[in-house]
């Protein structure tokens, strides 16, 4: 879907118009994210990813019928984001459930180089000539390679261990959301969030505007660094503490954000998403990790629901603004003011950590 912004300033969108289509996922996922939660701990992971896939599927095909930008793209993306919202919530909830606690983070990190390869097929759909028209095909047959996943899900033997023994109320849900311990965790989701945000929205229709030949080809060193940094230091945070890697992760991700306003060659570009991807290969598992530690395993799925919807609520509020700054004022201005909102917010982090971040839970 990273693709999707390029089709659409080939049938004529403009910044905002991408921001607002590729924005309109996230009210889909909102919308239907607590529900899911629910779903994911009193029927269980597996049913709850199984709807998941087949809504993103009829969603994804439908790309195929898709000819201008109009209330059918729309509704489509809304599709997608509910069915994404399960399949993210639900997946990153079954792999917590079968890693040790004491290697959380690591095996994080390494369950989720599986989502990151993919972004490999943006760069190399380009190179095989797959644009303009061709995307919205392209877009469809990929539903048809989403479908095969529901394979390997039937082999997987879940876990019901979370289970309690009777379900919980849903003011019993929010007051385990409410601690004072997730409130930084979720604070740096959400700046977290919006930074690569910028990317999957902006960066290819900005390289093709500074006429780079290969706009796409930026996912190549995004998806570099994300899969590398977990590669080879995906031990680090449990070693090195995984609130400790949080203003890191955001520092770099804040780096590349700056790299890419002021990138105009594709070694500008590349350099650019190398960064990104550093920074999103360390942020994620890191902050997954600190929601899953930060409460019990009863509300786990509830509390992956709230983490990611934080997602679709940057995902949803800063395309469509910052698309409208960019018409305004240009990508340049665009990228860094965002970057510099995103220090003062790193800032106050910090401070919203150190008071409650430390505080103990009983997450078992």
């Amino acid at each position: 879907m990273l693709l999707l912004p390029l089709y659409l300033t080939f049938l004529g969108g403009s910044r905002a118009t991408v921001g607002v289509v590729m924005a309109s996922a996230a009210f889909g996922g909102l919308l239907l994210r607590p529900a899911v939660g629910v779903s994911l701990d009193r029927w269980g992971r597996k049913p709850t990813l199984v709807v998941g896939t087949l809504v993103m599927v009829v969603a994804m095909v439908g790309m195929a019928m898709v000819t201008s930008v109009g209330p059918l793209i729309i509704g489509l993306r809304v599709l997608f984001g509910a069915g994404t919202g399960a399949l993210f919530t639900g997946y990153f909830t079954l792999a917590t459930d079968l890693i040790p606690s004491s290697r959380r983070t690591e095996g994080i990190a390494l369950f989720g180089i599986s989502g990151l390869v993919p972004l490999a097929v943006n760069p190399l759909a380009e190179q095989l000539g797959v644009g303009g028209a061709d995307i919205r095909w392209f877009l469809a047959a990929m539903g048809g390679v989403l479908l095969l996943s529901l394979v390997p899900l039937a082999l997987v033997t879940e876990s019901r261990s979370y289970r309690p023994a009777k379900p919980l109320a849903l003011r019993e849900i929010l007051a385990e959301l409410r601690r004072p311990a997730l409130w930084p965790a979720w604070l740096a989701t959400l700046v977290f969030a919006t930074l690569v945000v910028l990317f999957m929205a902006f960066a290819s229709v900005t390289a093709q505007a500074r006429g780079i030949a290969n706009p796409a080809s930026f996912w190549w060193t995004y998806a570099l660094g994300a899969i590398g940094i977990r590669v080879f230091g995906a031990r680090m945070p449990d070693r090195l503490g995984p609130r400790n890697l949080v203003a890191p992760a955001l520092g770099i991700e804040i780096a590349g954000v700056l790299v890419l306003a002021a990138a105009h060659d594709s070694t500008g570009f590349q350099l650019a998403g190398l960064l990104g991807g550093l920074g999103h290969g360390i942020g994620f598992p890191v902050l997954t990790s600190q929601v899953a530690t930060r409460v019990p395993d009863s509300v786990r799925g509830s509390a992956m629901a709230m983490f990611t919807g934080l997602w679709d609520v940057g995902f949803l509020a800063a395309p469509p603004i910052l698309g409208l700054a960019a018409d305004r004022w240009g990508d340049a201005t665009m990228l860094a003011g965002s970057a510099t909102v995103a220090v003062a917010a790193l800032a106050l982090w910090s401070v919203v950590e150190h008071r409650l971040g430390g505080r103990p839970t009983n997450a078992g």
